[in-house]
């Protein structure tokens, strides 16, 4: 018996014995109807997790009981990397690109140094990705490098973006993000995960009189599902999420291979600012 199945035949039960007096555990929905907006839905599970999306995007974490009639949701971040890279193929492109629209609208927009390099092991040599404040400043960037049968792009940002934002200093202490340079691609962005630098989330779910609200003046209907339609139906709302994400537009995205905090000596930074 796979883990899934014993997970699904698990939920059944706890769902089950859960149902009889556990009151928020259920599917909810916003009560957007008429609205030309994509509806926010929440998922109260058993087991004390939940999940809730919203306009392509979707938070888990746990909840639990603050008194009979509010419990407090609390997310749970699965994943705090500041830097995501997407890759797809561009025809009529021969050259590699790297795209920093998304890492520039971001809130991280600070010195940055990229590096293309044939295996994980040897030394490397930086290049900035803004060689003077003029290009930190603009509103889009793209790095483009000759195709020599590159495997590995590194992509480092200073470790306290904050400190240096606009002036550098050498050594640097940087963190490191290492991505596979898949062959199927030759166009790449690299975007700031913007959901890594904000707090958790917190919501309150509260029932009034036979009625629920998120965060108190938030009207959010109940409805009644079985077990495998929650199942179901938070699977989907996963699915729906990643097709109504921005991100769909970047791509295919990339897995890293490592992050590591690095010094970034002013030895190891080319002098010129493009390595084509």
């Amino acid at each position: 018996m796979t883990s899934k199945k014993i997970y699904y035949l698990l939920f059944l039960f706890v769902f089950f014995i859960t149902k009889v007096n556990a009151q928020f555990v259920g599917y909810y929905k916003m009560d957007d109807e008429g609205l030309d907006i994509p509806t926010h839905s929440l998922f109260i599970l058993p087991d004390n997790k939940f999940y809730f999306f919203k306009y392509g995007s979707w938070k888990t974490g746990k909840w639990k009981e603050v008194d009979k009639d509010n419990i407090q949701l609390t997310e749970i971040k699965s994943e705090n990397n500041s830097i995501e890279v997407y890759g797809k193929s561009d025809q009529n492109k021969k050259e590699i690109a790297v795209n920093l629209l998304g890492y520039l609208n971001g809130s991280l927009k600070t010195y940055a140094f990229i590096n293309f390099s044939k295996d994980i092991i040897s030394q490397k040599k930086f290049q900035p990705v803004f060689n003077v404040d003029e290009k930190l400043r603009e509103n889009s960037y793209v790095i483009t490098k000759k195709n020599e049968g590159y495997n590995w792009l590194t992509f480092s940002i200073p470790a306290n973006k904050n400190k240096v934002k606009y002036e550098i200093n050498y050594p640097l202490d940087a963190v490191s993000y290492a991505f596979p340079v898949d062959k199927k691609y030759n166009y790449y962005y690299i975007i700031e995960n913007i959901d890594s630098v904000l707090q958790p989330v917190t919501l309150t779910l509260t029932k009034q009189n036979n009625a629920y609200y998120i965060d108190v003046d938030r009207y959010i209907k109940q409805k009644e599902l079985t077990a495998a339609e929650t199942l179901k139906k938070i699977e989907d709302a996963k699915i729906t999420a990643e097709n109504e994400s921005y991100k769909k537009n970047f791509g295919t995205k990339i897995p890293y291979h490592s992050v590591e905090k690095i010094t970034i000596n002013e030895s190891s930074v080319l002098t010129l600012p493009n390595g084509n």
